[in-house]
């Protein structure tokens, strides 16, 4: 995995990352100095449950309210976990998809969103996804 296409701010986004892959691509990101942070969804995996587990893992600060508004602020905030970049590993989200898939919809289109405020400011925002979703692209092979 070259360090080259982390640190393409145009080609970050919000990817489905094989298992296989994710090892290498940690190392990549730590090597470029970027932050890296890991959410493990576990069960229930209600729309409530998904956004709170992600606010502790993130470390998003008190403010953060457990809605997808407050999702994409703290994620598009400059003062959140400042860095030359940022590769997010979020698992288990796949009960979300099966139990609330309208809600998994928008929580996708927030990382999207998020990533798309990014990368206009010119910073590496990846957000790697352990299972395929609709109209989300698996990370290639660099």
């Amino acid at each position: 995995m070259s360090d080259n296409l982390l640190t393409n701010a145009d080609e970050s986004g919000v990817y489905h990352l094989v298992t296989s892959r994710r090892t290498s691509i940690e190392s990549a990101a730590l090597h470029a100095k970027f932050c890296v942070l890991k959410a493990d969804i576990t069960r229930p995996a209600t729309t409530d449950a998904v956004l709170r587990q992600l606010g502790s893992a993130l470390n998003f600060p008190s403010w953060y309210g457990d809605n997808f508004d407050a999702l994409h602020d703290c994620l598009t905030d400059p003062d959140w976990a400042p860095a030359k970049g940022h590769v997010l590993f979020i698992n288990g989200l796949a009960g979300l998809r099966a139990s609330a898939p309208d809600d998994f919809a928008i929580l996708i289109d927030v990382f999207q969103s998020a990533a798309e405020t990014r990368r206009a400011k010119h910073t590496p925002f990846w957000v790697l996804l352990d299972a395929p979703a609709r109209g989300i692209q698996t990370l290639a092979e660099a």
